[in-house]
């Protein structure tokens, strides 16, 4: 287990704490952005587009994520 650990912070180009800020911030986004759509589903007069701009800020900031998938297993767009 270790050595996958390892593996994936070598191919995040992360250290350990690094990775670990990363991905807590990707999960309390994603936790305020399920909120938010329950929140607008029994009220749609609310939240009437944060969950949609959030989804679409996560993509962003995850776009360096896909690019290092796409090298590390050569897919192609």
């Amino acid at each position: 287990m270790l050595s996958k650990i390892k593996s994936h912070l070598k191919d995040a180009d992360k250290t350990y704490f690094e990775h670990q800020k990363f991905a807590l911030k990707v999960s309390w986004k994603c936790l305020c952005s399920s909120f938010t759509a329950l929140i607008h589903s029994i009220c749609p007069a609310l939240f009437e587009y944060t969950t949609s701009s959030k989804i679409k800020e996560m993509h962003r900031d995850l776009e360096p994520i896909y690019e290092m998938r796409k090298r590390k297993h050569n897919i192609q767009d």
